[in-house]
């Protein structure tokens, strides 16, 4: 277990998080919206457990130990990324109830590359500054009990 770098693998997970939202436009796309559905569904899973580990282990540490960041930021980043990830199933689920035409698709395509960009934003200045700041910085005790959860859940970035 100790040889699972914890923060390597929570930036590993930020790429396999933006692979799975090109699969789910990939399926909106190929008009296989229970697929689209499906694939929104375990994003918003996967992001939001990530956030609950960033904001359980890494973000209160960094507070607490008065590390140069942005981290009540990325608090408040996590809080609108979801909110606008659970409008985006909403409206996906509606379009599916009424029928989705070319106009409704290209209208929802639109409406994610706002998210798209949120997201691979955010993600790409917490990798940058979670490998700068964290990368030799965290302690042990934080170090092991975020490998021990990242192992207990089966995080899908150390399968």
């Amino acid at each position: 277990m100790s040889s699972i770098d914890p923060i390597r693998a929570l930036i590993e997970e930020h790429a396999a998080l933006s692979q799975l939202f090109a699969r789910h436009q990939m399926a909106l796309v190929a008009r296989s919206w229970a697929r689209a559905a499906r694939l929104l569904k375990r994003y918003q899973e996967r992001l939001h457990n990530r956030i609950m580990l960033e904001e359980r282990f890494l973000l209160p540490y960094c507070v607490k130990s008065h590390i140069p960041g942005h981290w009540q930021v990325y608090v408040t980043e996590h809080q609108l990324l979801e909110e606008i990830l659970e409008s985006a199933s909403r409206r996906l689920a509606a379009a599916r109830r009424r029928g989705i035409t070319n106009a409704t698709l290209i209208a929802l395509l639109d409406e994610e590359k706002t998210a798209k960009y949120a997201l691979e934003h955010h993600l790409k200045q917490e990798d940058m500054e979670f490998s700068i700041t964290l990368g030799q910085t965290l302690p042990d005790e934080v170090r092991k009990s975020l490998v021990h959860v990242l192992v207990s859940t089966g995080n899908d970035t150390l399968a």
